[in-house]
């Protein structure tokens, strides 16, 4: 297991050429504050939880790349513990019935059932302050 620095996520994300005015639209934080962060590796954020917000958001960006059928998996997993879905109702949705859905990974139709899962991942996950 690596371990990475604010600092070290910041600067990968920076060099992909993302901002800090996206980082601090969905983390808000203010851009100062995350400039602050990135330039002195002593600055810690006044508020706590934010900054583990933060730490979490850059290794999501950083480190989870949807480039397995794990990272699905765990967004389906998620949608079942943690918002309480029933496996039957996202199957329903994504029009397949429980077993498709389980055995997702080896599926003909794997690409649309995974980027269903993703959609409703993250609707479920939005904060309702950027909802139009």
């Amino acid at each position: 297991m690596e371990f990475y620095s604010l600092q070290e996520l910041l600067k990968q994300y920076l060099d992909w050429g993302f901002d800090f005015a996206s980082i601090s639209i969905a983390t808000q934080i203010p851009e100062e504050e995350l400039r602050q962060l990135y330039s002195n590796e002593n600055y810690r954020l006044r508020d706590k939880d934010k900054e583990k917000y933060l730490m979490v958001f850059l290794l999501q960006i950083c480190c989870e790349k949807p480039d397995n059928d794990e990272y699905y998996r765990a967004l389906l997993e998620s949608l079942t513990q943690c918002f309480k879905i029933p496996l039957e109702a996202i199957a329903n949705y994504i029009g397949v019935d429980v077993d498709g859905l389980s055995g997702f990974e080896s599926s003909s139709d794997k690409d649309r059932i995974e980027k269903c899962i993703a959609h409703l991942f993250t609707t479920f996950i939005r904060n309702p302050s950027y909802s139009v």
